[in-house]
């Protein structure tokens, strides 16, 4: 979808036309879901959020100023509802909750050649995972819009309501965070 249909679409969505906003939902959705599992580590949440924030979009899309992008303005919308509900709920989870849904996940297990590389993968995997998780907010928030969202630092930027240079502080300091949270497996991952 070119940027002009886009901005048709939010138009036409803006004067009632629901099928058009249907269809900016429908491109957005996976993206939005896959941000908010990110955040929230619960695909049952990741749904419900995703859906709040469809929701919440097509209630306000009136007031959408076209200043930015439609994706922009929407994963903005997506990491404020998952804020607000990570910090409501942030101790009702426990580690061992999380662990369950880690391993509860589909996840492609690459083909290796050894049992003992399988068992360090996977070790790896769940290691830093945690260490993702672990992160604060913030930082895990902009790891997760540059790293598995594929946005730039400006996309991220205008999303958080912050400038580029806090994204890139964020990424500078949420990489030294995760290189010294796996630095005892990773020494380990090179001995073998």
């Amino acid at each position: 979808m070119e940027m002009d249909d886009e901005s048709q679409l939010v138009l036409k969505a803006q004067e009632g036309n629901v099928e058009a906003f249907m269809i900016l939902a429908k491109k957005y959705e996976q993206p939005v879901f896959r941000l908010l599992y990110r955040l929230t580590k619960n695909r049952e949440d990741a749904a419900d959020l995703t859906q709040e924030t469809m929701l919440k979009a097509f209630r306000a899309i009136k007031e959408f100023k076209l200043k930015s992008s439609f994706n922009t303005w929407l994963h903005r919308i997506a990491v404020n509802l998952a804020l607000n509900f990570i910090k409501k709920h942030q101790n009702q989870k426990s580690q061992m909750e999380y662990l369950d849904n880690l391993k509860n996940e589909e996840q492609e297990v690459p083909v290796f050649s050894s049992p003992e590389e399988v068992s360090i993968s996977e070790e790896f995997r769940i290691n830093l995972e945690k260490a993702i998780e672990e992160l604060p907010l913030a930082y895990r928030t902009t790891f997760s819009l540059i790293v598995f969202q594929g946005m730039s630092h400006q996309e991220a930027a205008r999303i958080l309501g912050c400038s580029e240079n806090t994204v890139s502080w964020r990424m500078h300091e949420a990489r030294k965070m995760l290189k010294e949270r796996l630095k005892p497996f990773l020494n380990l991952k090179q001995e073998v």
